[in-house]
């Protein structure tokens, strides 16, 4: 009965491991880009920031509309009171109440400031823009982070996999190694040798796995989800081929959003030179007022008054002089001018540079992959051949951990090229700002 139990425990064990590697989720890099596009911090806020910029973009807030204020008020006062009259009568009143009441709305519009509205108005419309480029900037960036580290789990995945395989092959040799030895055809030497390597590649899977399992929980928490959700990477490094340079370098200058950020910063120190300059001009602005007025009161010769009425007017005003504060600040605003020329100009000058540096990786990248690809078959032909000679006696165990050691680089080397070439490649693309 007990042994019954203990293999009933043992079954539903093995159910459990087993449902649970099913349901283990496959995250394919467009999940991950759509879970990030909704859930990521910095791209929410990068959202957010847009949006501000946009609300303030208005006719309003650049000064050109109209402002109507309404106020209303009421005292209540109440006094002791001695009145003389000039026929020598006297009035007298102690606790005397008065009261009075208030309203007015009143309206205030400039119509001309130098065109200064017209200024701010353009360039909150540029900042609106920016902000919008600011916020793909966050977006762009964001989408390299997740691409760059779901390859390199990719990639870990595989070098865990063909360690795994290699693996086999250490357990292969202790077991021969035991055999040998205990049928008292083989040394001790070469049973504890096989021990130690077999310690040492355990060790390293363990810290593969470790590795794999932090590089999981960092795209995790790009995800913005909780950073324990276990998955597993498709297990493919698309490669895309097909970037020339000169259609890379157009669509860079084009399309970069750095670039086209420090235009639009140009733009706005550009609209910022007219707001200052306006102040040269004298303002003009168009009022009027309705208001309501009533008073009543115990004492004195009049009981109430009320005042009903409408008054409308314009003034104008301008600056004669200010400690040449017009001056310096016109003369500091061309310097914002120029400095986001250079600015701009700094830009492209960086940008060519990440190109280059950037289309020679991705070249070079995809030669390499090639050769690689080619070292990685002839060292798992190499130990394929070399695993049968020692299993016949015809190598030493030596032999068998170089063609291993051999094989487990010559896989990492191609993989690792495959995630280079990658990153190459996906780094073209975020300098034209589309990686997909």
């Amino acid at each position: 009965m007990k042994k019954l139990s203990l293999a009933v425990i043992v079954l539903f064990s093995i159910y459990c491991k087993r449902t649970s590697a099913q349901y283990t989720e496959v995250l394919s890099l467009e999940k991950a880009t759509e879970i990030a596009l909704k859930n990521n911090y910095s791209i929410e806020i990068a959202r957010n920031n847009s949006l501000i910029d946009k609300n303030n973009a208005t006719r309003a807030n650049a000064g050109m509309l109209p402002r109507v204020d309404a106020t209303a008020g009421t005292v209540r006062n109440i006094n002791d009171t001695k009145t003389t009259f000039f026929n020598g009568t006297e009035q007298n009143k102690n606790g005397a109440h008065s009261n009075s009441y208030n309203a007015n709305v009143g309206l205030t519009w400039t119509i001309f400031d130098g065109m200064q509205m017209f200024a701010t108005y353009d360039k909150l419309k540029q900042v609106d823009a920016l902000g919008e480029t600011n916020a793909k900037i966050t977006v762009l960036t964001t989408m390299y982070d997740i691409t760059t580290i779901y390859y390199d789990i990719v990639r870990k995945q595989r070098e865990i996999n063909t360690f795994k395989e290699a693996l086999d092959i250490s357990r292969m040799r202790v077991k021969n190694a035991a055999n040998k030895y205990y049928v008292g055809s083989g040394s001790k030497l070469d049973l504890l040798a096989s021990k130690v390597d077999l310690n040492a590649d355990t060790t390293n899977l363990i810290r593969l796995e470790q590795d794999l399992k932090a590089t999981k929980i960092n795209l995790n928490n790009l995800l913005a989800r909780e950073v324990t959700i276990d998955f597993t990477a498709q297990d493919t490094i698309p490669i895309d081929k097909s970037l020339t340079y000169e259609e890379t370098r157009n669509r860079i200058m084009s399309q970069n959003p750095q670039l086209t950020a420090a235009y639009l910063n140009q733009n706005i120190s550009k609209f910022g030179l007219k707001e200052i300059k306006a102040n040269r001009y004298p303002t003009v602005s168009l009022n009027s007022n309705y208001s309501f007025l009533k008073s009543q009161s115990e004492v004195g010769q009049t009981l109430s008054n009320r005042n009903l009425g409408f008054n409308y007017g314009a003034t104008a005003s301008i600056n004669i002089f200010n400690g040449l504060l017009q001056h310096r600040q016109e003369k500091n605003a061309a310097f914002n001018i120029k400095n986001a020329e250079l600015f701009y100009q700094q830009v492209k000058q960086q940008l060519d540079a990440s190109l280059n540096n950037a289309y020679n990786n991705y070249v070079n990248s995809i030669v390499l992959i090639g050769l690689e690809e080619e070292n990685k078959e002839v060292a798992k032909q190499n130990l394929e051949i070399t695993v049968e000679k020692y299993k016949l006696g015809n190598i030493t165990a030596l032999d068998l951990r170089d063609a291993q050691q051999n094989y487990l680089q010559a896989d990492f080397r191609y993989t690792n090229a495959q995630y280079e070439a990658k990153l190459a490649e996906i780094g073209l693309k975020l300098l034209y700002g589309s990686l997909y």
